[in-house]
Formats: structure tokens, sequence, C-alpha cells
């Protein structure tokens, strides 16, 4: 019986090339057999718009997030299948960095890959950056990989 640590990855997903690219670079980098991957997609959804649309506008909006959701977990539920990866998909809410911090404390995860857009420094000034959030407040080490 092997009595070694199960070890726990998050990796931050949405749908973008960017978080493919990071979970391709996990599978080819960083995967052993045994490990346990966490798929966390954040649903970084303006509920206060929700709140101040109309009923029609409301039932766009889950209907366009559902949709989106259901997107992400076909398209990253394959990706892990294809690849032999044992893990499960999860929907996380809330501002993105936070809750990929409280699911790597909850989960405990051994680390945190994600992927990153590469916004500018000015940009990044203006609109923030998951990923500068998750290396600030994680506990456990952070691999972002930015696709060039």
């Amino acid at each position: 019986m092997d009595l070694r640590k199960r070890v726990i990855v998050l990796l931050a997903v949405d749908e973008t090339e960017y978080s493919e690219y990071a979970f391709n670079w996990y599978r080819d980098f960083v995967h052993r057999p045994g490990n346990f991957l966490v798929l966390l997609h954040c649903t970084d959804h303006d509920y206060q718009s929700m709140r101040d649309a109309s009923p029609g506008q409301t039932k766009t909006m889950i209907v366009e997030l559902t949709e989106k959701m259901k997107f992400i977990e076909d398209k990253f539920g394959q990706l892990m299948n294809h690849a032999g990866i044992s893990g499960r998909i999860q929907r996380g809410s809330g501002k993105p960095g936070e809750a990929i911090i409280k699911a790597a404390n909850d989960e405990g995860a051994s680390m945190i890959v994600t992927g990153t857009r590469g916004h500018g420094k000015i940009k990044r000034t203006f609109l923030g950056s998951v990923s500068d959030y998750v290396v600030h407040h994680s506990p456990v080490p952070v691999i972002i990989c930015r696709k060039h």
C-alpha cells in the first residue's frame, strides 16, 4: 500500500485559450500518476446588474452563464478523460482570485496552476490581475502559465 500523501492540484479555468494552455502545460510538465486535479471555474458575474435588470434580461444572463459553464465543463472534462487525469470540475463564485484561494484551502491543494492573459502593467493596474492576487495570497506554490 502506497502511504504517500495524494497530491491535489487546483487548476483555475475559464473559456479562454489561456486556460487550455495552462491545462496542457500542467499535463505535460507537472502531472504525475496519483495526482488529483481540481479544475475550478469561477463565475465572476455581476450580480448587481442582475438585480437591476428586467426579468427578461435576468433570464438571458442566467441562460448565457449556464451555457458558458456547460461549455467549460464539457471541454475540460474531455481533456481530463483524454489525458487519463483523475479529478473533478468545481464551480466557484465571487471574485476569481478570492474564490481560487478559498478553494485551494478547502481542498487542501498542494499547488495552484493558472493561466494569465499577460496584460501590460498599466492595464493590470486598472483592471487588477487574478494571477497577481493568487500569487500574493496563496498558502501554497503557484505556477502561472503564460502563453507566448
